[in-house]
């Protein structure tokens, strides 16, 4: 995909086309499953694809949008609140945690991501989904629980 601007007016809408994929991919993913912590292993595993897939649309979501746009910053955080949501949304009522427990954890998934991008190290992101998985999981279905989940998700990537 063009996912590199060519200008700084170029980025809004390049960031915005770049997020509605991921999205895509996202709500696909999670489609697909039926039991919530299932949805919860197929996104991190559709974001971790969607990384693999388009490098430069994932550099311009996350180092781009925050080392280099003067309105990144905030594009940034909206897109993480987003996700949240979505995840806050889904979670079992009995289950939910703050708002705040759900932008921490979409977070240090988003920055696990930029990590391994701003390293040039995408190859690792694969092996990272299981500890993804248990790292989303753990507030919500305890350390066993996100374990076993962690990997069912291995698994399916065998």
């Amino acid at each position: 995909m063009d996912d590199i601007p060519n200008s700084s007016g170029d980025f809004p809408a390049v960031f915005s086309r770049a997020v509605g994929r991921l999205q895509v991919a996202v709500l696909e993913a999670c489609r697909e499953q039926e039991q919530w912590a299932a949805k919860v292993a197929a996104a991190i595993a559709a974001a971790v694809d969607f990384a693999a897939t388009e490098p430069q649309s994932v550099k311009l979501l996350t180092v781009e949008a925050l080392i280099q746009r003067p309105d990144g910053g905030r594009r940034y955080v909206r897109t993480i609140e987003h996700f949240a949501e979505l995840l806050r949304a889904e979670a079992p009522v009995d289950e939910r945690r703050p708002k705040s427990t759900e932008q921490a954890l979409i977070g240090g998934v988003a920055t696990t991501i930029a990590d391994r991008m701003r390293h040039d190290t995408p190859s690792e992101l694969q092996a990272a989904i299981p500890e993804l998985v248990e790292f989303v999981l753990l507030p919500y279905v305890g350390s066993a629980g996100a374990k076993r989940w962690a990997g069912w998700a291995q698994s399916r990537r065998a």
